[in-house]
C-alpha cells in the first residue's frame, strides 16, 4: 500500500475518538510545517508546536512534496508534489496560501526548493517534460518569485537542491523509482545519478560524483549539510526488491563514499531512504523509510548506525534546535520524536493526531 492510500483511505469514522482541532485562541506559535491531508480528504499544511501538539493550516490546491522556510520567517514555500507545476507561497505561520507561482514552461518541478542564506532569492529544482534533463531556476522573492536566471542541473531528473554557501548541491535523481514516473523520459533513461556542486548565477560546475557500476540502479534523492560543510546524500533503489545496497554516502572529493552497515541493517531499509537529517550538533543524522518503516540514526563522526526505531509509513524528519533530537511523522497521523546520543537512538515522545503527514517536514526559524 502507498502512502497516496494510506493518507486518503482513513476517514473520518475511524478518527471519531480523537479531540477536535484546536481553536485559533488555543493555538500555540508553530515550530514545524508539514505536508499532510486532513479527514476530509483535503491537502493542507500542518502545523506542530513545541509540544508536537498539531494544527491544520492552510487549504492547498495539490498535493504538496517540501516546504521551505524563508530564513526571516516572513513566509514559506510548498512545492506540488512531482511532476507539478504548481507551488505555493504561504504566510510565514503556513495559516494561509498568499499566492501562488509555475515551473518555467515546458518543465515540472521536481518537489523541493530553497531559499538562499540571507532570503532573497528562491531556487527550484526542475524537469524538462520531454527529455527529463535538470534544470536550476533562480527566482526573485521580492519580484514576486519570477524567474531571473537557470542552469543546468548537470543531470537528469533532479530531485532535492541544498544551497552549501557558494555552490548548490544538487541530487540527480535520473531513474525514476515510481512505477508510474508522471515524466515518461525518467521511467526509460539510461543516464546515471549523480550529486552535483554548481555554482547557481554563473552555471559552473565545481563537481560531478556519479554512482558507480555496482549502484547503477540507485537514484539519489534527498541531502542534508552537516555544520562543516559537508554533503550527504541518499538514494532510493529503482531495482524492485534490491535490499542489499547502501543507500547513504557522503560527498568525498569528487566520489560518492557509502555508510554502509552491513546488509542485515541496508535491508531493513527496504530499498528506500525518504528523509535526511543531520542534528544541530553535526554528529547524528537520521535516516527515514517508510518503506522499511524504520528511522535508523548514524553517528557521522565514525559512520555506526547507533540505532533503529520502528516507526511505520514514516518519511516525515526534520532536527530540532537541541542537539541529538530529531522529530520525525508518519502516513498514520503520528508525530514522534527521538533522541540520539553515545549509547544509541530511542523514541522519546509519540502522539496521535487528525492530520495524515505526507514526505517532509520543514523547521521554522526562531
Amino acid at each position: 500500500m502507498t502512502r497516496r492510500h494510506v493518507l486518503h483511505g482513513l476517514g473520518a469514522a475511524a478518527l471519531a475518538g480523537f479531540a477536535p482541532f484546536r481553536t485559533r485562541a488555543d493555538e500555540a506559535v508553530p515550530r514545524l510545517l508539514g505536508s499532510s491531508v486532513d479527514i476530509s480528504g483535503a491537502f493542507r499544511v500542518g502545523l506542530l508546536d513545541e509540544a508536537l501538539e498539531e494544527t491544520p493550516g492552510a487549504i492547498t490546491p495539490v498535493r504538496m512534496h517540501a516546504l521551505s522556510a524563508r530564513p526571516d520567517g516572513r513566509e514559506a514555500v510548498g512545492v506540488g508534489r512531482r511532476p507539478s507545476d504548481i507551488a505555493m507561497v504561504l504566510d510565514g505561520q503556513g495559516r494561509a496560501v498568499r499566492t501562488t507561482f509555475n515551473a518555467t514552461p515546458g518543465r515540472r518541478f521536481s518537489g523541493h526548493g530553497a531559499y538562499s542564506a540571507d532570503g532573497r532569492i528562491f531556487l527550484s529544482a526542475e524537469i524538462d517534460a520531454e527529455t527529463g534533463d535538470g534544470v536550476v531556476v533562480t527566482r526573485d522573492v521580492a519580484g514576486g518569485y519570477r524567474a531571473s536566471a537557470e542552469c543546468r542541473s548537470a543531470g537528469v531528473g533532479p530531485h532535492e537542491l541544498l544551497p552549501t554557501g557558494r555552490f548548490v548541491a544538487v541530487a540527480n535523481g535520473a531513474k525514476e523509482p515510481k512505477s508510474e514516473p508522471g515524466i515518461a523520459a525518467l521511467g526509460r533513461t539510461r543516464a546515471r545519478s549523480n550529486l552535483a556542486l554548481l555554482d547557481p548565477l554563473t552555471g559552473a560546475v565545481d563537481r560531478v560524483a556519479e554512482v558507480g557500476d555496482d549502484s547503477a540502479t540507485l537514484s539519489l534523492r534527498h541531502l542534508a549539510l552537516t555544520p562543516s560543510g559537508d554533503v550527504l546524500v541518499a538514494a532510493q533503489d529503482a531495482q524492485a526488491g534490491a535490499h542489499d545496497h547502501p543507500l547513504i554516502a557522503r560527498l568525498d572529493g569528487d566520489r560518492l563514499r557509502w555508510l554502509d552497515p552491513g546488509y542485515a541493517i541496508n535491508a531493513r531499509f527496504g530499498g528506500y531512504v525518504g528523509t535526511l537529517a543531520i542534528d544541530r550538533s553535526g554528529r547524528y543524522v537520521a535516516a527515514s523509510s517508510p518503506k522499511g518503516g524504520i528511522v535508523a540514526v548514524f553517528d557521522i563522526w565514525t559512520e555506526d548506525v547507533l540505532g533503529i526505531v520502528a516507526i511505520p509509513d514514516c518519511c516525515g524528519l526534520v532536527a530540532e534546535a537541541e542537539p541529538g533530537r530529531f522529530v520525525a511523522s508518519n502516513g498514520l497521523g503520528e508525530i514522534i520524536r527521538i533522541a540520539a546520543h553515545d549509547g544509541g537512538a530511542a523514541i522519546v515522545d509519540r502522539r496521535m493526531g487528525r492530520l495524515r503527514w505526507d514526505n517532509h517536514l520543514a523547521l521554522l526559524p526562531v
